[in-house]
């Protein structure tokens, strides 16, 4: 059964209703106090206690307490409203991913039982049978961000990281990327210019650029520009990719890579999109040791999200190299 929000207003209206009843007891609180002021310090002259101000001790007690019940209210009130604002994105999340989902699947079915039909001329089968391929890798895609999204919430480890050469990668790379992906007359390029050597996966820097390539085709239209690029930046190795999208609002900028974030303008577009693309980047970064960031100009179009990885120092792998070698038994 789907569990329905609370609205936002009653939840104000609980929390100013029980601020209020704990302002109320303070007041009455003091009162008390005030009031019987000669009453409490006589009690406790009876104890052997000779204290005249006893009753401002009991009263501050009090106050004190009744702060904390306060802040106690604040921090329920911050925590139900994050909780609320998780389970929205999470059913957002759930109807984007069944729209996401049922496309390609739709359109597999379709061209499957146009084939099935029969009567087709060898490049039409051609045709069709390239048009399953596709969406099933998309589907595949989908699928594969929905695991990796999982095991990075659950905190499992990922494989073990070894040595990479950011410049062989990035050349094996270029090569796959018109059959991974349709650039809708985008210009797309990349500028290598790097020695550095980090330690990731292939697998691991490949869904990295796949989700950071996808996101910018998402926000790019046809005709405009996408540039990655791959430098080195003192002891580290530098990844930008920048396009010349619609941009992310300022008030957004720290948002987009958390799970299930969708950008406001994104949602009333309708633009397809899990919320799930970013959030593996920065995980997948964050488990190289490396940071990520944002960048967008307030009101002007295009986004640049620039990683940094800790390159291995040369020195260091010459080294490992030269135990390697020593270590080495002669056949």
């Amino acid at each position: 059964m789907r569990q329905r929000n609370t609205p936002i207003l009653i939840i104000y209206l609980i929390y100013m209703a029980a601020l209020a009843m704990t302002t109320a007891l303070l007041v009455f609180w003091v009162l008390v106090v005030q009031r019987f002021t000669v009453e409490i310090n006589e009690l406790v002259s009876k104890v052997g206690v000779e204290w005249n101000y006893f009753h401002w001790f009991i009263g501050s007690t009090g106050a004190g307490l009744f702060f904390l019940v306060s802040i106690a209210l604040t921090y329920l009130l911050a925590i139900t409203l994050s909780e609320r604002r998780y389970r929205v994105k999470q059913e957002h999340f759930l109807s984007n991913m069944t729209h996401e989902l049922k496309s390609p699947l739709a359109a597999i079915k379709l061209h499957a039982q146009t084939l099935e039909q029969g009567d087709l001329t060898p490049e039409e089968v051609a045709l069709f049978s390239g048009h399953i391929v596709k969406e099933s890798e998309r589907v595949g895609k989908l699928v594969e961000n929905l695991l990796e999204s999982g095991r990075l919430a659950s905190g499992k480890a990922a494989g073990e990281l070894h040595e990479i050469d950011l410049r062989q990668f990035f050349q094996e790379y270029q090569q796959g990327v018109p059959a991974r992906f349709d650039l809708r007359q985008i210009d797309l390029n990349f500028e290598v210019h790097t020695r550095s050597v980090v330690m990731a996966t292939h697998e691991t820097l490949q869904r990295i650029m796949d989700n950071l390539i996808d996101n910018a085709l998402r926000f790019t239209k046809s005709g405009g520009k996408i540039r990655c690029s791959v430098h080195d930046s003192m002891d580290n190795a530098e990844i930008v990719v920048a396009d010349t999208g619609i941009g992310i609002p300022k008030t957004e900028l720290t948002k987009v890579f958390e799970r299930f974030h969708r950008l406001q303008r994104e949602v009333e577009e309708q633009r397809k999109g899990s919320g799930l693309g970013l959030a593996i980047v920065r995980g997948l970064v964050e488990e190289m040791q490396g940071r990520i960031r944002a960048i967008s100009g307030e009101g002007q179009p295009g986004t640049r999200i620039e990683i940094q990885l800790p390159a291995v120092e040369q020195r260091e792998i010459e080294n490992r190299e030269l135990r390697d070698e020593e270590g080495a038994v002669p056949s």
